[in-house]
C-alpha cells in the first residue's frame, strides 16, 4: 500500500512545524521477520519545516525512514527481539491498524527533540560574540563599582 498525506492530516506533526505545507510519501509492505514473525516495513519520505530551537527560525529537514514493525498477537508478546536490528520494533497487531497514526508516530520519533541549525548557519550566532571577544557580564558591574560616588 502507497499514497500521500498532507501534513495538515497530521495534527501532532503540525505542531512541530513553521509551515504546515508538504506532503509525506508512504510505502507499506508486509513481510516476515527472521523469525518467522509477520511484520510490516513502512517507509516514508518528507520535508518538514520545524522550529529551529536556537534562533526559532525555520529550518528544513528531510525525513527518508524506513522501519520494519514486527506483529505481535498481545501485548504480552511485545518482549523485545534480542537477535533483531534497532531498525525494529514491535507492536500488537490489531484487525483494523491505523496507517495514518503509524506514519505519523515515525515522523515523531524521527524529528530531533530539539532541533538545531549547525552552529555556523544558525542565525543568532551571527549576534553572538565570538569566544574571547566579549567581556563578561560582570565587567559593566564592575565598571560600576569603580565609578566614584
Amino acid at each position: 500500500m502507497s499514497g500521500t498525506l498532507t501534513l495538515a492530516q497530521l495534527p501532532r506533526v503540525a505542531d512541530l512545524l513553521i509551515d504546515r505545507e508538504g506532503t509525506v510519501r508512504y510505502l507499506v509492505e508486509g513481510g516476515t521477520s527472521a523469525k518467522g514473525q509477520p511484520l510490516l516495513r513502512l517507509s516514508l519520505t518528507a520535508d518538514l519545516a520545524v522550529a529551529c530551537q536556537r534562533c526559532l527560525e525555520a529550518l528544513p529537514m528531510h525525513l527518508d525512514v524506513t522501519r520494519d514493525l514486527v506483529l505481535a498477537a498481545s501485548v504480552s508478546d511485545l518482549d523485545p527481539l534480542e537477535d533483531e536490528d534497532d531498525d525494529m520494533d514491535v507492536i500488537t497487531g490489531t484487525a483494523q491498524l491505523d496507517l495514518y497514526d503509524l506514519v505519523e508516530q515515525e515522523i515523531l520519533l524521527s524529528v530531533p527533540i530539539a532541533p538545531r541549525h549547525p552552529d555556523a548557519a544558525c542565525s543568532t550566532q551571527s549576534q553572538e560574540p565570538k569566544m574571547g571577544e566579549a567581556a563578561s557580564p560582570f565587567s559593566a558591574l564592575a565598571a560600576l563599582k569603580r565609578q566614584p560616588k
